[in-house]
């Protein structure tokens, strides 16, 4: 160690003797920091007061020097390496190679000029004589391509983009970044900026990837220099060993090197402790970002980079925000969408991680939708965003599938091509998330915030929430554990969303109508249902018909229930009948209790229809009383007859009959059997069949072949069947059966099946002419 300081000191003493005056500036600086300046700051004055320009006293001025670096050492280490960092300057500077001999130009003569005791440096030649005329030098070629200093751009001018801070999403006229939130380590990093600028030195911000290092520091430069700063950021590998002498010749500029990951430019050609010692004696201001883990690595793992970063204490940026810092972003966000989407999502991303990694992964789902790129991925994303939209924030995949199929022309897919796809959305991009990502719940998923924030601000690349996906959120919200608070989540979002297409789409009132009706208020259903039937949705018609019957509100619900029916909708058809049925009833009642007759009757025929005999009756007296006693004796002697009042049943069966109802013949034929009178029954059907009724020769040839008659029987039937009569033809199989002429007999069991007998197929199962259905 001793041997080491003895170097030291030695190459001190040749500074002192030999070198410039900021150098020994930088000494003295450097003894005024320490917490030994008392000690050190009146030997270095001693040593510069003897020895500085000095050019033979370098030796004598190490031996004072060797104790003040013993002092350092034992006292302040960190300016002890201060010391060893300028030494290590000065012995580059010393060791710069000597230039070339100068070379004539081509038509120079031999002795036309020379030069001679000196060096050429560049653009400076040091020699101790030049003689001749014309003379044309050719000095080192420069170590790097590095621009001039008045080519570098100026802070006031620079895109922070180009120093490496991550762009974030713009929309419509936005600032380039949206503004910045101060952080907890900015006045440290304040300080460092302004002493940095004023002396020189490293300032160094370390945290995690995605922390806001870069967009930190950019603050910090912009706050605390002048706007008219000089920034060279070059890019990683750039040869960095003629930055002196280009700064050397600046001017009054004030400059600054800028570099953003600051491990890209270590190196023996690029930033060593040498060159740093350099850049401070000029004053330029190194700031520079670093990962974490980076800094860990060349800080504590390589002697040579320990050298330059233990002179720099770094600012270090962590990756969560504390209270404060999240406070100061809740103060901010209000005027910026993109704040506002960060303090939105704040409990599940990292603040800066969202503002920069989001606009990657939005450019990179557009670009999925592509046929040849990931479509299927692309469109599992989009129905997440969808139902976060919806307002539910994550989904089993299950219901991410079945969203997927409610975009446009979307084919089904297998399970293996959706599994493979929500793999490729769910990869973790930039180190930090994936597009899609795990929800709370086993098995579910979400869209990263940021994507879901792109939509709900009308980025390019969202259309509306499918309809259809309203209902399927809703569907699953209802299932979820905190069904209640979900479901009026998704109510509350479907009212906002759906409603601001309310004018130029019924379907979306129709949609909206049926949340509302299932989830929500009936009434608004209603109006909503009446505002989309009223703009065409015939879908819509039958829905608020549907709901206006149910309410007994059949004059209402008629117009469009007419309407929903024409379209084709059953439904539909079968409640407008109802309602027409019902409104049918209403006006005959009113009719018959104005005592019209003909109301009275047709209220009767009702109210049999509906089984209620008794109001039937009171109907058919009614209208008897009214003048329409003959019209209404059969109705009435119907009634008697499935009362099983016979004896009534007749008398009102004649007087129909006596009156010119030729039906009367055949039912007073039925009740005259009922009472035993069987020959006075047969000669009505007779005579009513002779008529023309198919009912009548029906019953008269039962009645023939109930005596055994079954010639006649059989033919009476056949004509039966002619006039219309379905069961006639399969009494007269039956009968051809009896007498096993089986052939003649399935031809009537078939045509009896024709005209829909019930008994007609099993018959002709039995005659072994066709499978019995049974």
């Amino acid at each position: 160690m001793d041997n080491e300081i003895e170097a030291l000191a030695d190459v001190l003493g040749r500074a002192v003797a030999t070198g410039p005056a900021d150098l020994c500036e930088l000494l003295t600086d450097a003894a005024h920091r320490s917490i030994a300046a008392p000690v050190l700051v009146p030997r270095l004055n001693r040593v510069f007061s003897r020895y500085q320009g000095n050019p033979i006293a370098g030796p004598l001025a190490s031996q004072d020097l060797l104790e003040v670096l013993r002092v350092a050492r034992r006292r302040d280490t960190t300016v002890f390496e201060e010391l060893r960092t300028i030494a290590d300057a000065f012995t580059e500077d010393e060791s710069a190679p000597v230039a070339p001999v100068a070379r004539r130009t081509p038509d120079a003569t031999a002795n036309s000029n020379a030069v001679s005791g000196g060096i050429f440096n560049e653009a400076v030649v040091q020699a101790g004589s030049i003689t001749g005329g014309l003379h044309t030098y050719y000095g080192q070629t420069p170590h790097s391509g590095l621009p001039p200093v008045t080519d570098w751009s100026q802070l006031d001018r620079t895109d922070p983009i180009t120093l490496g801070v991550h762009r974030t999403r713009r929309i419509a006229d936005e600032p380039l970044l949206p503004r910045y939130v101060a952080r907890d380590c900015d006045p440290e990093l304040d300080t460092q900026v302004r002493s940095a600028a004023r002396g020189g030195g490293l300032v160094l911000v370390t945290g995690d990837p995605l922390s806001g290092k870069t967009r930190t520091l950019w603050a910090a430069l912009f706050t605390n220099l002048s706007g008219t700063t000089r920034i060279l950021a070059p890019p990683h590998g750039t040869d960095l060993r003629a930055l002196p002498a280009m700064l050397r010749a600046r001017g009054d500029a004030e400059c600054v090197l800028w570099l953003d990951e600051l491990d890209g430019y270590l190196g023996e050609h690029g930033l060593t402790a040498a060159l740093l010692a350099e850049l401070a004696r000029l004053r330029v201001p190194v700031l520079a970002t670093m990962s974490d883990e980076a800094y860990d690595a060349y800080r504590f793992g390589s002697p040579e980079h320990a050298r330059l970063l233990s002179g720099a204490e770094p600012v270090e940026l962590g990756t969560d925000w504390s209270p404060a810092e999240t406070e100061r972003l809740a103060a901010t966000a209000p005027g910026d969408l993109r704040l506002a989407g960060a303090y939105a999502h704040r409990a599940r991303h990292s603040t800066t991680a969202y503002l920069t990694v989001g606009p990657e992964l939005f450019g990179e789902w557009r670009r999925a939708r592509r046929a040849n790129a990931h479509p299927l991925g692309h469109r599992i994303v989009l129905a997440a965003i969808d139902l976060a939209r919806c307002g539910v924030e994550e989904a089993e995949a299950d219901v991410l599938r079945r969203a997927c199929a409610l975009y446009g022309d979307a084919a089904p897919v297998s399970s293996e091509e959706f599994d493979e796809a929500r793999e490729w959305a769910s990869r973790i991009r930039h180190g930090i998330t994936g597009m899609l990502v795990p929800g709370t719940e086993a098995g579910s998923w979400r869209a990263y915030g940021s994507l879901v924030e792109d939509a709900k601000d009308g980025l390019p690349g969202f259309g509306a929430v499918p309809l259809e996906l309203w209902l399927l959120a809703l569907e699953e919200a209802s299932s979820d554990d905190a069904a209640s608070l979900v479901v009026d989540t998704v109510l509350s979002h479907a009212r906002v969303a759906l409603a601001q297409d309310a004018d130029t789409n019924p379907q979306a009132l129709l949609t909206l109508a049926r949340i509302e009706e299932e989830y929500g208020d009936e009434e608004a259903a209603e109006v909503l249902l009446r505002r989309a039937a009223d703009a065409g949705s015939t879908e819509a018609a039958g829905r608020l018909g549907s709901l206006l019957f149910h309410r007994d509100d059949f004059v209402s619900a008629t117009p469009y229930l007419e309407k929903a029916a024409e379209s084709g909708d059953a439904e539909a058809q079968s409640l407008l009948g109802s309602a027409l049925l019902r409104r049918s009833e209403y006006w005959l009642e009113m009719a018959a209790g104005s005592e019209d007759g003909a109301a009275a009757l047709a209220l009767g025929d009702l109210r049999r229809g509906e089984g209620d005999l008794q109001a039937a009756m009171r109907c058919y007296q009614a209208a008897a009383k009214r003048g329409l006693r003959t019209r209404v004796a059969s109705r009435i002697g119907g009634v008697f007859q499935d009362w099983h009042y016979y004896e009534d049943a007749e008398k009102w069966f004649r007087i129909a009959l006596d009156g010119g109802d030729p039906e009367a013949a055949d039912s007073l034929g039925v009740v005259l059997e009922e009472l035993g009178r069987t020959d006075e029954a047969a000669l009505l059907y007779q005579e009513s069949a002779e008529n023309g009724s198919g009912t009548g020769a029906y019953n008269y040839g039962a009645v023939l072949n109930d005596r055994g008659e079954k010639t006649k029987a059989r033919a009476w039937f056949a004509r039966a069947h002619d006039l219309g009569h379905y069961s006639a033809a399969f009494l007269l199989g039956e009968s051809l059966r009896d007498e096993e002429r089986h052939t003649e007999a399935a031809t009537w069991f078939r045509k009896a099946h024709a005209r829909g007998h019930h008994r007609a197929l099993h018959a002709l199962a039995e005659a072994g002419s066709l499978e019995s259905p049974y």
